[in-house]
């Protein structure tokens, strides 16, 4: 990095060689000569010892705290500090030449030592000294070293910042590499906020050390360092909460000058187009700070233009404690910004479209007022009633500049043509895209989780029920037509209660499983206004219930969780009266999204059906579930929200965000992301959104290559995970040179994917599997050389208390695509219905006879029913015999045949019985008659047959159930839940968790078959 740095203008001097004592922060001697080469025309009327002295006091005090303490320091080197000549004048005095960094004392030094008595002596690897100031610290690991990057990250946080907080307030960044990958960030910061820093125009797949030598040159370049000093730093000490200091990301800075430059040459217009999530606001903030620190635009006035209040109020703590409040605007009228436009007020107005409704024309002819519109596809359209339509006429020579992710090009609203020049390329001054977000980490990817609802429906039966109803009823052909179109939407079947309850079931089922136990928080999207109610009523009644609390007393972080609504609700008096108890005031809604953001607040879910879905920015959302048919924009929009980065305080690090697909939204959502300015629409949206079908057959088909390569090991069985199997492993790849390296690769892959898809249940059968080849990576990992080590250990890290968890925790949900039987409880269930079919009088004994008979027995006693009950040689008895033949050939291999077993031998049975009372009609036997007892019972736990632990458990809840509904009940209500009560007891008993999996398959038969209304 020395090296790098020294043709940028740096000057190397050795730590060792500084000319300053340990106990320093200042390079007392350079501070002192660049105030008498920076002040030529006042400095002799100072006495520049002095002022040294009282810069390297400011430098050394941190009360207040040090974002406090850097922001006034950073004021003071920005030249914004006045100092007291002998006359008892004030001047402001330049510490640092912001604008010609050759002017400067350029210095970088490495194994900087600093120590006061009492404390720990400390020493910085990297030092970047500007006329003797430490702007620059950076702590490097070695490649091949245990650690990474954020070690080093969190060393400058956790030792330096904390035992020496006064070297760090004239710090502009921190820097923390380990070789191979360079992050940035404000010292103290949490490390998802610390950022590479890289350039748009490079290419994307720049990587290892040629990608931390790029980020070198760019970020350590003394005009950059000298830049984000002078432009870039903002902080937020207004009050009202946790002081904060912004730094830029590398595209906000690209930006953020592209307009000032375009303002400058006269432009009128340019579309700035960021992926959702990568700081837009941000953006405008630094934007505007640009456009006002410069005399040459004439004391303009900044108009921060969003659709919504919550952004306005978003950027006014960043430019009270910028500029103070005589320079930001906030009107809280449309009366009032007309006010302020029409008074030629300067500085910044942060307003909504909305204010500008009625404004009238030339409400300001001038033309250095320059709008920065915030998600500019939104209420933004060419049309001249339109609100910003009415805009541009109140501000006919204003500059308009619009921020968005999602730019539209169609029929009604083109956001290139609005905002785009011609002569940018594709209509867009500034890009920067999905994929580079991802490859910067500024945003994590964003899971496609489909689960479609399924329904069926008796198209024929129905018409027929609705014709004699309007028969009944004497209804003409239009009332029929109206009726029709009113119930037959789309409303009445997500308004269906048994609906609503089996995706609220999945949504806390899933949530649970999940995200919940790594500290995330989740929103949920339905169709309407009354559904976004009913959600919240349903999922907080269900999380009252007794499966919750058994998670939430594992997990042990909340004694109780809880979904509240947040909808948008009028205060006129058309509003629907059932709506109005859902307002929210301003304050209430700031309110209760500051205990969303909380991660030790209950409040776990946020229904919406429209608010919220846009522009709120929750890092701590894991999980989106979708109800609800979303388009173009406003679904790309709405599938980002969980894609912010976000580390939990304990230390869980946000690899992914999901969306949970209720609607089947796949091919939309491909749609959605499709990039406008390509040829014919074509193209995908860089691969943000993954298919989590496709991340399973990834994995699928990596552990088969494992599998394959294993073959040869004598005797492994992957489902036992213990000492044996991994020794035999470790000396079959010690034996096959190149088998190692292969086997780690593969298993990387698999540790990467199953961090994604750990509650998906179709790798439920691999889990065994993949701890086993965990444990076998681990022994690798401790015989390898360092390089490896730590590339495994960055593989592994953040993922690995997850991957623990979810193994611990096996919960799954079912994916609707694929729903394999994976059963063997329920078969005692099927026997008993069997028997009772083909020998309908038990003996008294056969009550203590616990054991179920024999696959022959059984084939058994079908066939002794067929020969009593139909005539031999007929054709039934023919197709009957045949079937029961082909049964007997059956092998059974596992519990899922011989529950299929089961169930064909029930089909049989049933149709013999059907034949003796029957014997004049036909027999089909081969057709699913939908019995409806192949519920799921044991998932991730069936064992190779039918155990006797499943059998006792299947008695046990058939007994507990019988005698809980001997019981008297109020209501239906009452004795289900007392149903379930007493299965969840059961459950325990067995050691079996009651929520999730296998608990609900249970609950399911046991509601389909005995709690009969």
């Amino acid at each position: 990095m020395i090296r790098w740095s020294l043709p940028m203008g740096w000057g190397f001097t050795a730590g060792r060689a500084l000319p300053r004592e340990t106990t320093q922060t200042v390079l007392a001697g350079h501070l002192r000569d660049a105030l008498v080469r920076l002040n030529p025309d006042v400095i002799d009327r100072f006495d520049v010892d002095a002022v040294a002295e009282e810069i390297v006091a400011a430098v050394n005090a941190v009360e207040g705290g040090l974002v406090r303490a850097n922001e006034q320091v950073l004021r003071l080197l920005r030249g914004r500090k006045e100092f007291r000549d002998a006359d008892g004048v004030w001047h402001a005095l330049k510490v640092i030449d912001l604008e010609h960094p050759a002017a400067n004392t350029l210095v970088v030094s490495d194994e900087v030592t600093i120590t006061v008595p009492g404390k720990t002596s400390r020493r910085f690897d990297l030092v970047y000294w500007v006329n003797g100031l430490p702007l620059v610290v950076v702590e490097v690991k070695s490649p091949t070293a245990k650690s990474g990057w954020a070690d080093a990250a969190r060393e400058i946080n956790d030792v330096y910042v904390t035992e020496y907080p006064w070297f760090f307030t004239p710090n502009v960044f921190a820097v923390a590499s380990d070789g191979l990958k360079l992050r940035f960030g404000a010292a103290g910061a949490p490390t998802n906020l610390w950022q590479p820093f890289r350039s748009t125009a490079d290419d994307e797949n720049l990587s290892g050390q040629a990608d931390v030598q790029r980020s070198v040159e760019l970020l350590l370049n003394p005009a950059t360092v000298l830049d984000v000093l002078a432009n870039f730093v903002l902080f937020d000490t207004s009050g009202g909460g946790v002081d904060k200091k912004y730094l830029p990301r590398y595209p906000q800075m690209e930006a953020a000058h592209l307009i000032h430059q375009r303002v400058l040459a006269g432009g009128s217009k340019g579309l700035i187009w960021h992926h959702q999530g990568s700081g837009k606001t941000l953006l405008m903030v630094f934007a505007a700070s640009l456009l006002l620190a410069d005399t040459r635009t004439d004391s303009p006035t900044i108009i921060l233009l969003s659709d919504r209040t919550q952004l306005v109020r978003q950027t006014s703590g960043v430019f009270t404690s910028a500029m103070g409040d005589t320079y930001f605007h906030q009107p809280a009228t449309s009366a009032e910004l007309r006010s302020l436009l029409a008074d030629d007020v300067r500085g910044v107005i942060s307003t909504t479209v909305h204010k500008f409704a009625d404004a009238g024309k030339d409400l300001s002819m001038r033309g250095n007022i320059i709008v920065l519109v915030d998600e500019a596809h939104r209420t933004q359209s060419a049309r001249t009633q339109s609100l910003a339509g009415q805009m541009r006429a109140a501000l006919p020579h204003a500059k308009f500049f619009g921020m968005t992710g999602t730019p539209v090009r169609n029929l009604a609203t083109d956001t290139f043509a609005l905002f785009g020049e011609e002569s940018d390329p594709d209509r867009v001054l500034h890009r920067y895209s999905v994929s580079r977000s991802l490859l910067d980490e500024a945003t994590v990817p964003v899971m496609l989780d489909p689960h479609p609802v399924a329904f069926e429906i008796d198209d024929q039966a129905l018409q027929a029920e609705f014709d004699q109803f309007a028969d009944d009823f004497d209804l003409d052909d239009p009332d029929r037509e109206v009726l029709s179109r009113k119930f037959g939407r789309l409303t009445s079947v997500f308004a269906n209660p048994d609906r609503i309850h089996a995706v609220c079931q999945h949504i806390v089922d899933h949530y649970l499983a999940g995200a919940y136990r790594n500290g995330l928080k989740a929103q949920v999207v339905a169709y309407n206004r009354e559904l976004a109610v009913a959600y919240t009523d349903k999922i907080n009644e269900l999380l009252a219930g007794f499966e919750a609390p058994q998670v939430l007393a594992e997990v042990g972080r909340h004694e109780r969780i809880t979904a509240e609504v947040n909808i948008s609700v009028s205060d006129s008096k058309d509003e629907d009266p059932a709506m109005r108890p859902y307002r929210l005031s301003e304050v209430q809604e700031e309110e209760q999204k500051r205990r969303f953001l909380s991660p030790d607040d209950p409040l776990c879910f946020l229904v919406v059906t429209a608010k919220l879905m846009t522009g709120f920015d929750a890092p701590n959302e894991g999980v989106l579930y979708l109800d609800k048919p979303l388009k173009a924009h406003t679904l790309f929009q709405t599938i980002t929200r969980p894609n912010r980065t976000w580390i939990s305080p304990t230390g869980f690090v946000k690899t992914s965000g999901v969306v949970v697909d209720y609607i089947g939204l796949a091919e939309e959502v491909q749609r959605a992301v499709v990039d406008p300015t390509t040829s014919k629409g074509a193209g995908k949206g860089g691969g943000f959104v993954n298919d989590v079908t496709e991340l399973v057959a990834e994995f699928r088909t990596a552990f088969a290559r494992i599998e394959d390569l294993l073959a040869d090991v004598d005797g492994l069985d992957l489902t036992v995970h213990g000492y044996e199997s991994v020794r035999a492993i470790n000396v079959f790849l010690d034996a096959h040179p190149g088998a190692a390296e292969v086997f780690s690769r593969d298993y990387r892959l698999l540790a990467r994917l199953y961090s994604l898809i750990n509650t998906d249940k179709r790798i439920a059968k691999y889990r065994d599997g993949f701890a086993l080849f965990g444990s076998v990576y681990t022994t690798l990992f401790k015989k390898s050389s360092d390089e490896e080590r730590k590339e495994r250990l960055n593989e592994l890290g953040p993922m690995v208390l997850e991957i623990i968890n979810a193994h611990v925790h096996s919960f799954s949900v079912v994916a609707s695509q694929e729903e394999p039987l994976v059963l063997d409880a329920q078969g005692i269930a099927i026997l008993k219905e069997l028997l009772a079919l083909v020998h309908p009088k038990p003996d008294k004994d056969d009550d203590q006879n616990k054991t179920p008979p024999s696959a022959a027995e059984i084939l058994d006693h079908i066939k002794a029913a067929l020969d009593k009950g139909v005539e031999p040689g007929s054709a039934k008895y023919t197709a009957l015999a045949e079937r029961i033949k082909q049964l007997r050939d059956q092998i059974i291999q596992n519990a899922q045949d011989a529950l299929e077993f089961l169930s064909e031998a029930l089909r049989v049975a049933r149709a013999i019985v059907d034949a003796q009372k029957h014997p004049a009609e036909a027999v089909v036997v081969l057709d699913d008659d939908h019995v409806g007892v192949l519920s799921r019972i044991i998932h991730d736990h069936a064992p190779p047959g039918l155990t006797i632990t499943e059998r006792n458990l299947a008695e046990e809840i058939d007994q507990v159930v019988t005698r809980t509904l001997a019981q008297s009940w109020d209501n239906a209500d009452a004795r289900n839940r007392g149903v379930r009560r007493a299965t969840a007891s059961v459950f325990r008993r067995y050691t079996l968790k009651p929520v999730g999996e296998p608990y609900d398959s249970t609950v399911a038969y046991i509601e389909a078959h005995y709690l009969v209304d």
